[in-house]
């Protein structure tokens, strides 16, 4: 699905993104941002010194790395390591968002460190191409946008947006990459789980405003439940029930931040029948309760 902004909103809103937002520091994550970035895409060779993330707002190309073809359209996103030599060919109407960053101060957020050295080791650019990222390009638009209001309250709106765009992309990334080694794709052992995986996701994705149980995921994809528990586990190096909960969470942070719903409505969209266990679980993955994200968000 394209997601339409007008690139004088995307080099507007850019411009205030690079004078203004410069760091996102939490008590998981401390990430140093370069340079905020997009519009019509001219680039065929990439080659950075830092990360890159970059997300397809539009269009298709092929994007090449390790000389391997990897199609990619509008919804895709996609991670740059440092010194990772990449081409992209065959592009159409191709448009895109990007930001460069490099992590910092990471001796406080070991876990986060552990992450970036992973991804050092994996050659495999699989990993780092997650498909059908909608939402995130929807809270990248509300951005940009409330970065062209230049308001009395845009710092307010924007800071927290920024933080919260990146954390998802962040932990998306990470629940792709934690808890895989360097493996060969190629093995037909390692494609299966991969495959069982992809599907489980993209049902989960599919059913958030249920109660959503390992039992029916694995029914689904016909797979034991035990099987598909391990391999949560052991591939995403997080349960069944984390993963549902943090995904949860993420797509209600988006509602909130893009949309005028009530929390009520929103908890249901996300498969909560009480707004009072979902303040909870939200402020334990947030560290905020949803009000609180809202009102920072919109207290113009």
């Amino acid at each position: 699905m394209n997601i339409l902004i007008e690139n004088a909103t995307i080099n507007q809103g850019n411009h205030y993104l690079n004078q203004h937002i410069h760091y996102v520091t939490s008590e998981k994550m401390n990430i140093y941002l370069h340079h905020w970035g997009g519009g019509a895409f001219l680039q065929h060779d990439f080659l950075s010194n830092h990360y890159e993330v970059y997300y397809i707002l539009n269009g298709e190309g092929t994007f090449i790395f390790n000389k391997q073809e990897y199609p990619i359209i509008a919804g895709d996103l996609f991670l740059l390591k440092p010194n990772a030599a990449c081409q992209l060919k065959d592009k159409s109407d191709l448009t895109m968002l990007f930001f460069t960053f490099e992590p910092y101060s990471l001796i406080e957020t070991k876990e986060l460190m552990e992450f970036f050295d992973r991804i050092e080791d994996i050659e495999h650019f699989e990993y780092f191409l997650l498909n059908n990222q909608f939402n995130t390009g929807v809270l990248w638009q509300e951005m940009l946008i409330q970065s062209n209001q230049q308001s009395l309250f845009t710092p307010e709106i924007v800071k927290p947006l920024a933080c919260t765009l990146i954390t998802i992309i962040i932990q998306n990334f990470y629940q792709q990459i934690m808890g895989f080694e360097s493996i060969d794709l190629k093995d037909s052992k390692v494609l299966e789980p991969n495959a069982i995986i992809y599907n489980a996701k993209l049902f989960i994705n599919d059913n958030l405003d249920k109660h959503l149980k390992l039992s029916d995921v694995a029914d689904h994809l016909h797979v034991s439940h035990r099987h598909l528990s391990r391999l949560f586990t052991q591939h995403i190096d997080v349960t069944f029930t984390q993963y549902v909960r943090s995904e949860k969470i993420n797509k209600a942070a988006i509602l909130l931040a893009t949309t005028d719903l009530p929390i009520k409505i929103v908890a249901q969209k996300v498969g909560f029948d009480t707004v009072h266990y979902f303040s909870s679980v939200f402020k334990k993955v947030m560290d905020i309760p949803p009000g609180e994200f809202r009102t920072r968000l919109q207290s113009d």
